[in-house]
């Protein structure tokens, strides 16, 4: 696959496909839905410039069904977000946690007052 062309003028990329660059794509494991067809295609370049953090991306991906059934039950509760947005969150929390070096747990247990009222208990019976 070439890398992208552009001509300053217009702004316009051209990206150009191969049955070579096809083939590569299939061996590293590229679905035939996202294979681009042989040839040249032409785009404009945006005005606007997107932050990934601003953008989002329609993806296919596999969950364990009982992960899914969690989160969308916890959309049923009045003034939830949806599942998609709290299973985006639980993951930016992860995300942000391991740019921080921070642990995944720690945040979370210090947090629940659950945990810690019967943390107390125990430690009282001590």
């Amino acid at each position: 696959m070439m890398k992208p062309e552009t001509d300053s003028a217009d702004k316009i990329m051209e990206f150009e496909t191969t049955p070579a660059d096809q083939e590569k794509m299939r061996s590293e494991g590229v679905s035939e839905d996202e294979i681009p067809p042989v040839g040249i295609r032409r785009y404009a370049r945006s005005r606007f410039v997107v932050k990934p953090r601003d953008a989002k991306v329609k993806i296919s991906l596999y969950i364990d069904g009982d992960i899914l059934e969690y989160f969308r039950r916890r959309a049923e509760s009045p003034d939830a977000a949806p599942y998609q947005t709290q299973i985006n969150n639980e993951l930016r929390k992860i995300m942000e946690a391991a740019e921080h070096g921070k642990s995944k747990l720690e945040p979370s247990i210090l947090e629940d007052t659950e945990f810690l009222r019967a943390l107390k208990e125990k430690l009282e019976m001590v």
